[in-house]
């Protein structure tokens, strides 16, 4: 399964994947919250889970939030001038 690594302010900032039982310690002023997810099929016809969070997603114990989109402006390459 995989788990959300989730600070006090309730970023998260981490994944991780991890049985549930063997011995693991996250860290201090971290907690794990279990993932959201729906089964999704490849084009081979294969399920799969499909996981909606990561690093930088926001969790206040009841939603998930989305961090804000990248501006355009640092989407682009620069272009060198002859």
């Amino acid at each position: 399964m995989k788990y959300a690594v989730v600070n006090t302010d309730g970023l998260v900032v981490n994944v991780v994947n991890w049985d549930g039982v063997t011995e693991f310690d996250a860290g201090d002023g971290v907690t794990l919250v279990d993932l959201p997810y729906q089964m999704a099929t490849d084009d081979n016809g294969v399920e799969f889970r499909q996981y909606f969070a990561g690093p930088g997603w926001t969790y206040d114990c009841t939603n998930w939030i989305a961090p804000p989109p990248v501006e355009d402006e640092f989407m682009e390459a620069p272009v060198e001038e002859q």
